[in-house]
């Protein structure tokens, strides 16, 4: 699995990189909405785990970019002031608020994968 992590935040990236690294498969990181733009067009990704608040591109064409592509979105919102916003801009998959811990992001991202098809099949588990 290929992760695109997003967030101004760099020690989260940094973080969160080694962890999904560790567990979840190969993770490619970006701080800002131009990199991710620019990542859109040169990777494929089976998801994009994305701040809500990243500088230079707005939210919702960041969004709209990603899920053009087919790629479920998980957004990191801080609550309350980010929730009504991101509800009027183009729907994320899920959300998670900060804070949030390992499990809890883990979590979201496997069930994201499922409900959007992109998870492993009972195949996939058998080899």
């Amino acid at each position: 699995m290929k992760i695109l992590l997003a967030s101004p935040k760099r020690d989260l990236l940094e973080c969160y990189k080694a962890l999904f690294e560790a567990d979840l498969g190969q993770t490619v990181t970006a701080f800002d909405g131009a990199q991710v733009l620019s990542l859109l067009k040169t990777e494929e990704f089976e998801i994009a785990v994305l701040d809500s608040e990243l500088p230079r591109v707005g939210y919702g064409r960041l969004v709209t970019q990603i899920k053009e592509r087919k790629i479920p979105v998980i957004a990191l919102i801080n609550e309350p002031e980010n929730v009504r916003r991101c509800r009027n801009e183009p729907q994320a998959d899920a959300y998670l608020s900060y804070p949030f811990n390992y499990a809890e992001i883990k979590s979201v991202i496997t069930k994201t994968l499922e409900n959007t098809g992109k998870g492993p099949t009972a195949a996939d588990e058998n080899e």
